[in-house]
């Protein structure tokens, strides 16, 4: 559960780097970004790892070929992690000499390892779900992770380079109202293919935790945050994404819990 949730929360993140405009944004901040990957990467790895560990003993009741193919895909999440983790480090020493070209290259392969890693735990969701469908649900839960905390982080920048253009913070207000929205249709989606399935009370409560958190609060403190940075008043607007990333947080780990108990990602 950590591993899955640690994933989604790096693949967003990449995402944001991506697809925003770097050319706005200084160099500072992709410099203490690349340090956050690279602990958030480590971390991963180590989870992979630990999960691997779990899995040994159930690998007893599968047959060898079933054994093998969950040994190889565990391998290859970890490697993917920690070749992420390995360009997060020379990235953090592109960034700070100012070599964006070079910097942007291990963003690139950041988002590359990330996001393949991502694939590979979709391809191997739920019999009977279609595949798309899953990616679409994790990548719609990663773009609202790493929109959420990149655009926090982006605000606080504001305060050591308040000369730097509005236009990053707002473009991160948009895709974050976007990203909610995507989200709420993959979970709806997801809810009408399994809507015979039943839920107990306390899962019924991280549903609701899950929608309330992770998709009605995004898309309200996007709203807000929009509002806000039309006085140019960024500090607020931080403020208000801070609180935001706490309750996506706590929306994502209740959709971790939900789908480690029945196997759907709502």
């Amino acid at each position: 559960m950590i591993a899955d949730f640690v994933l989604r929360l790096v693949a967003g993140i990449a995402m944001m780097w991506i697809l925003m405009s770097r050319r706005d944004v200084a160099d500072g901040f992709f410099r203490i970004q690349m340090l956050l990957m690279l602990g958030l990467c480590v971390l991963l790895v180590l989870s992979f790892q630990s999960a691997i560990d779990q899995r040994g003993s159930e690998f007893s009741g599968l047959s060898p070929a079933q054994a093998a193919s969950l040994a190889d895909r565990s391998t290859l999440l970890q490697q993917l992690a920690f070749a992420a983790a390995a360009a997060a480090y020379p990235g953090h020493v592109f960034w700070k000499l100012g070599r964006r070209t070079a910097g942007s290259v291990c963003i690139a392969v950041i988002a590359l390892t990330t996001l393949a890693a991502l694939g590979i735990t979709a391809a191997a969701g739920r019999e009977g779900m279609a595949m798309w469908l899953h990616l679409f649900a994790d990548l719609t839960s990663a773009a609202v992770l790493g929109a959420t905390l990149t655009g926090m982080l982006l605000g606080h920048w504001y305060l050591t380079t308040p000369t730097m253009s509005l236009r990053p913070l707002v473009w991160f207000c948009r895709i974050l109202l976007a990203a909610a929205i995507l989200r709420g249709l993959a979970s709806l989606s997801v809810w009408l293919l399994v809507s015979g399935q039943s839920l107990q009370q306390l899962q019924w409560m991280w549903l609701l935790l899950r929608i309330g958190g992770a998709i009605l609060a995004p898309a309200a403190a996007s709203i807000m945050s929009l509002l806000i940075l039309r006085h140019r008043n960024t500090q607020s607007t931080t403020g208000v994404l801070f609180a935001c990333l706490i309750l996506v947080f706590m929306g994502e780990m209740s959709a971790a819990l939900l789908q480690q108990d029945i196997g759907i990602p709502l």
